[in-house]
């Protein structure tokens, strides 16, 4: 289920610390980045597109989009929000989220053939242990950023 707010910039960046209360009341966490800004918890997600004015430096227009698998309080306080500072709420079809965890899935399946440390080969090697460590907490970070990448692309 997917839910889009626009807004006007002006009245987003007058009233984004109270979105962002919003967020974090329900438990959702920053977990993008200043290009694809994203809130997730297990349950939902939102992301956020902004339209700017590169010369004024202000910002022109957002949209919200709020993802989850069944309506929730979020859901409810988000469009509650949205309604006070005169943003307009619509139900947007995608893909169910479930189809798209499937799908990031098997593109990291892929991706892990290609990029994930082989650790027995690398001891056989004879690769210190440190580094074989080190490796591996690397290939994690990189997996998890190629995660959120891919959630990204599939649900837009």
């Amino acid at each position: 289920m997917r839910f889009r707010v626009e807004l006007d910039g002006e009245a987003y960046s007058k009233h984004k610390e109270a979105f962002k209360r919003i967020l974090a009341k329900h438990g959702l966490r920053w977990q993008g980045t200043l290009e694809a800004p994203l809130w997730s918890s297990r349950a939902e997600r939102v992301r956020a597109t902004f339209e700017r004015d590169p010369e004024q430096d202000v910002t022109v227009h957002a949209f919200l989009v709020w993802e989850g698998a069944t309506k929730s309080k979020l859901l409810e306080d988000l469009k509650a929000w949205a309604w006070e500072v005169g943003g307009k709420i619509s139900e947007e079809a995608g893909p169910p989220l479930e189809d798209v965890a499937d799908e990031v899935e098997r593109a990291l399946h892929l991706w892990d053939v290609v990029y994930k440390p082989n650790v027995d080969s690398l001891r056989l090697q004879g690769r210190p242990k440190a580094w074989i460590e080190e490796d591996l907490r690397r290939w994690k970070r990189m997996r998890q950023e190629r995660r959120r990448e891919l959630m990204g692309r599939a649900s837009d």
